[in-house]
């Protein structure tokens, strides 16, 4: 039997102490919040993910018309996105990914078929928003190139490893002058074609020109804020040497304080989005961890310590860490010291973030330790021990960056709009906002955890069972997958709404001495399909009703 009493009133009393202080952003009576977002692609990470988050705060997400975005392969249209940025006024910020609007997207990124010149045209329309609103909070994103390229189904895909290696190889040798590794470094530049290492060449030097160009965009005004993220990159490789190179830029400029240069790339949108509807709340974090400290630890694909990263991510959303009381605490599930110590470990971990909740604090679960899903054994013993509810957020999506960013993107919207409903915008107007929160934290633990530890695991099975690629689906496999997928995931979300959700009550807003709630009636659709002709990643999109 489930467990649903451990945290059922916990909620409210968390609220108490969120609600205290003034409103975390301020907008003509009767207006929602509303932020412009240029994607980095069309992937629910990057539009769902950012929409919900910014729902959950009860702030509009304005997108560009989808004809616009591209799909996965097809590029995105610069030009025209550079036109809708033109035509968009009235908002509270902007939020602007450099990938799509140069290139076309992340995938168009990675190559160098998109010409510099096109790239840098696009690029003007940022130039001319500051020109027209010489206020607008221009909030930008750029990606630092993964050290891999896109899996294409092709025969490129043979040099996807070895690129890699050579890349890694190359920096330790001719740029930490590592001479021992010299042998290795010619032997693999022998495997891969000319062309092949080229055009890899050729688009990391076009994006790094950009890269440095959009921080001197930050010290000339044009742009309020920027985000440089490493796209899955490792402590040695090309993308290191770039990022050193772009970390010396923003020292010689003197914009640390409006440049932030960390492990990611999805996330960052909602991060922004998050930034933008939260400005002026400033909160404060506590970290608390599962297992290992995050300042000896560094997650796979990463670079740097894990606690550095978390204190970057938290700078980019307008907040600090603390190491005493704090406004939000975010406990990070780390690998344990030793694999006997791990299951006391989770136990002591999910215990304590009960105690945190039932003391009233907001809660944040960032689970960052395995690569592209979240930790079962966590997840489960939350979903017997926690009222999910009562969190602020979850996120074990992908990379420890993409997990920590989403989850804390998701939770700090939620907590500033809670911070500030007792403003006097009306009781009524909690609903929308709340019912969005519950269906986002609803999508997260079904996505991180059974869709990826389960579904998507039979799925790619299935798939290669026969004789197709998960990676690379044809229109008429992608078709028979969407039916595949959506006859498991729907009923399993149901499921999991019933175990975990329904019948919990839903905290709306805080009015002086008074937590207004709503319960959780029912789930009365769930959207799945395939958004690109993979496998990798779902659509999800459950709509709650509430009473």
């Amino acid at each position: 039997m489930k467990r649903r009493t451990l945290l059922a009133a916990t909620g409210a009393a968390g609220l108490a102490t969120v609600a205290l202080g003034g409103p975390a952003f301020a907008r003509p009576a009767g207006r929602r919040p509303s932020v412009a977002l240029v994607p980095l692609d069309d992937r629910p990470v990057n539009t769902y993910c950012a929409e919900m988050t910014g729902a959950s705060a009860d702030a509009e997400v304005l997108l560009p018309p989808r004809n616009l975005l591209g799909r996965f392969f097809t590029p995105g249209d610069g030009a025209g996105i550079a036109r809708w940025l033109d035509s968009v006024d009235g908002v509270d910020g902007y939020v602007i990914s450099v990938s799509m609007l140069a290139y076309g997207g992340l995938i168009a990124s990675r190559t160098a078929a998109p010409a510099l010149a096109d790239a840098l045209r696009n690029l003007e329309a940022i130039r001319r928003l500051r020109a027209r609103r010489s206020d607008a909070v221009i909030e930008v994103h750029d990606t630092i190139q993964r050290l891999a390229i896109t899996s294409t189904g092709t025969d490129l895909d043979n040099y996807r490893d070895l690129l890699v290696q050579w890349a890694k190889l190359y920096d330790q040798v001719v740029n930490l002058g590592q001479e021992s590794l010299r042998g290795q470094l010619d032997a693999v530049r022998a495997r891969i074609p000319d062309a092949v290492v080229e055009d890899y060449l050729a688009a990391r030097a076009r994006n790094h020109q950009v890269n440095r160009l959009m921080v001197e965009w930050v010290a000339d005004g044009t742009i309020s804020h920027l985000v440089l993220s490493e796209d899955d990159t490792a402590p040695v490789g090309l993308a290191r040497a770039e990022r050193v190179e772009l970390e010396a830029l923003v020292a010689r400029l003197g914009v640390g304080d409006r440049v932030e240069i960390f492990p990611g790339a999805d996330e960052v949108n909602a991060l922004l989005v998050a930034r933008v509807v939260a400005a002026g709340a400033m909160p404060t974090y506590r970290v608390e961890y599962a297992g290992v400290s995050g300042e000896g630890w560094t997650a796979a694909l990463e670079g740097i310590p894990f606690a550095e990263n978390i204190r970057r991510h938290v700078t980019s959303v307008g907040g600090r860490v603390v190491t005493g009381d704090a406004d939000i605490v975010l406990a990070v599930n780390t690998p344990s010291a030793s694999a006997g110590q791990r299951a006391a470990d989770l136990d002591a971990f999910v215990g304590r973030i009960g105690e945190l909740l039932a003391a009233g604090t907001p809660v944040i679960v960032v689970d960052p330790l395995i690569v592209n899903k979240g930790d079962h054994d966590l997840v489960s013993r939350m979903e017997s021990r926690l009222d999910l509810l009562a969190l602020l957020s979850y996120s074990g999506w992908n990379t420890g960056g993409n997990a920590l960013g989403l989850a804390l993107a998701h939770g700090t919207a939620r907590w500033a709009y809670l911070r500030s409903s007792g403003s006097g915008f009306g009781v009524p107007e909690l609903r929308g906002p709340a019912q969005a929160h519950a269906e986002y934290l609803l999508y997260r633990f079904v996505k991180d955890d059974p869709w990826k530890n389960v579904v998507q695991v039979e799925a790619y099975a299935h798939a290669r069972a026969q004789g197709w690629d998960p990676l690379a689906l044809t229109a008429e496999q992608k078709h028979y997958f969407d039916g595949w997928v959506r006859d498991r995931l729907v009923p399993l979300t149901e499921r999991y709404f019933a175990d975990h959700f329904a019948e919990r009550k839903l905290v709306l807003g805080v009015r002086g001495r008074r937590t207004f709630t709503a319960t959780l009636d029912r789930v009365t659709a769930v959207r799945v399909e395939l958004p690109w002709d993979r496998l990798f990643e779902v659509t999800l999109e459950p709509s709650l009703r509430l009473r």
